[in-house]
C-alpha cells in the first residue's frame, strides 16, 4: 500500500511542477567508485557510532566497517542504498549508490552539484530522498535553491516547494511513515542554532498544496511520528519547573496540542510504536535513575520495562519493529546498545556504541 501511494506521488508531482532541464554531468570518476565499495546492508542492522567513527553490526554477528555513502544518515532504511559526497572544488556532488549490485552501481544525481553541506533525508520506504544545502555558518548562501526530492522510480529530483528559498535556510526533519508528509523548518538567520528549534516549523504534503505553518514551537524537541502518520510527538522542556514533557500534535487538530505526562514527571526521550498505538518514553527520576516504560497516548495501561541507575542514562531509543525496541544507555565506560520486547522481559545487550539506524 505504501508503495502504491508513494507511486501516485510521483505521479501528482511530475504533473504539478514544470520538469527542469537536467544539467549535463559526466560519469563518476575512477575515485568515486573506489569510494563506494561497501555491501548491503541486511535487514535488522544496527548503525552504530562509537570512538568518533560509524560501524554496522549485522545479524550474523559481524560488525563491519560502514562505506562512505552510508554514514551520517545517508544509508538507505532499506540497507541496499546509499548517497556518495563527491568532493568538489570546496563543494560536494551527489551520487546514489546500489549496493545491491555487485560491484556497486553508481549514478551521479545532477541537480544535486556543488553542494556546501549536502543534507539528505531517506523516505521511509527508501523509494527516494529529500536533499538540500544547509552551509555550516549562518549568513553563506548555499547553492540550492529549493528543498529538492530525488525519486528512485524516475531518476529525476524535483523541487518541493513553489517559491525559492532566496536567502531562508531549510531544515527537513522526517517524512512521515506512509511517505506522504514532511515536517521541515525554515531557519533564523540571526540565530547561531542550526536545528530545526531556531525556525519556523512547517507540514508539507507532498500530493499537493502549501505548506502548513505549525504552532509556534511545535517541533521544538522533535522525536518522532506517530507510526500510523497521525501526528508526530515532540518532548518539551517546562520552563518553571525544568522537567521534560510528553506532547502529541495530530494533523487534523494542530492546534490542539496534547500533553501526554504529568507535570511531576521529567521525560527525556519518546519512540512511536510502528502502528501508532503505543508510545515508549523515558523518563528520570529525582534520585539520578531513568526509566524505560511504554504506554498507550490516553497513558492507560502503562507498565515498565527497564530502568538503569545513577550514573547511567538513556541515549537514544528506537521503536523499528511490533516486537522489537531498541535503546542505547551512556555512562561513564560509554554507550552500550540493547534490545528489548515491548511486552516486557529482560533486555539483550547487542553492542557496544551509540544507536545511530536500524536498517528494515
Amino acid at each position: 500500500m505504501r508503495r502504491l501511494l508513494f507511486a501516485v506521488l510521483v505521479l501528482l508531482l511530475a504533473a504539478c511542477s514544470s520538469a527542469p532541464s537536467v544539467p549535463s554531468v559526466p560519469p563518476p570518476t575512477q575515485a568515486a567508485l573506489l569510494s563506494a565499495s561497501g555491501e548491503r546492508l541486511p535487514s535488522g542492522t544496527l548503525i552504530l557510532a562509537k570512538d568518533g567513527a560509524q560501524r554496522a553490526l549485522l545479524p550474523d554477528g559481524r560488525t563491519i566497517e560502514l562505506a562512505e555513502a552510508q554514514q551520517n544518515g545517508r544509508a538507505a532504511p532499506n540497507g541496499a542504498l546509499g548517497v556518495l559526497l563527491i568532493p568538489n572544488d570546496g563543494a560536494f556532488d551527489l551520487a546514489l549508490v546500489d549496493y545491491s549490485a555487485d560491484p556497486p552501481a553508481v549514478r551521479q544525481v545532477p541537480e544535486g552539484r556543488r553542494l556546501l553541506n549536502p543534507m539528505i533525508l531517506w523516505q521511509p520506504d527508501s523509494s527516494g530522498f529529500a536533499f538540500y544545502d544547509l552551509p555550516p555558518f549562518v549568513g553563506v548562501r548555499g547553492n540550492l535553491a529549493n528543498l529538492y526530492y530525488h525519486s528512485l522510480s524516475d531518476a529525476r529530483s524535483r523541487a518541493l516547494l513553489s517559491t525559492a528559498l532566496n536567502d531562508a535556510r531549510i531544515a527537513a526533519l522526517a517524512f512521515s511513515p506512509n511517505g506522504l508528509y514532511l515536517l521541515y523548518s525554515l531557519l533564523n538567520e540571526n540565530s547561531e542554532a542550526l536545528g530545526a528549534q531556531s525556525g519556523t516549523g512547517y507540514l508539507l504534503n507532498l500530493l499537493g498544496g502549501q505548506p502548513i505553518a505549525l504552532p509556534r514551537e511545535a517541533l521544538l524537541g522533535f522525536s518522532d511520528w506517530l507510526g500510523d502518520s497521525s501526528g508526530f510527538l515532540s518532548v518539551r522542556t517546562d520552563l518553571q519547573t525544568g522537567r521534560g514533557y510528553l506532547v502529541r500534535y495530530l494533523l487534523a487538530q494542530l492546534a490542539e496540542p496534547q500533553r501526554l505526562t504529568a507535570e511531576s514527571e521529567n521525560v527525556t526521550l519518546a519512540a512511536s510504536a510502528p502502528d501508532g498505538q503505543q508510545i515508549a518514553i523515558v523518563t528520570r527520576a529525582a534520585d539520578g535513575t531513568s526509566t524505560l516504560s511504554v504506554l498507550a497516548p490516553n497513558q492507560s495501561a502503562r507498565r515498565e520495562l527497564h530502568r538503569v541507575p545513577v550514573g547511567q542514562g538513556f541515549s537514544a531509543l528506537v521503536w523499528s519493529a511490533p516486537e522489537a525496541l531498541y535503546f542505547s544507555v551512556s555512562s561513564a565506560e560509554g554507550d552500550q546498545t540493547w534490545r528489548i520486547a515491548p511486552s516486557g522481559g529482560a533486555p539483550t545487550r547487542l553492542a557496544e556504541g551509540l544507536l545511530q539506524q536500524v536498517v528494515r
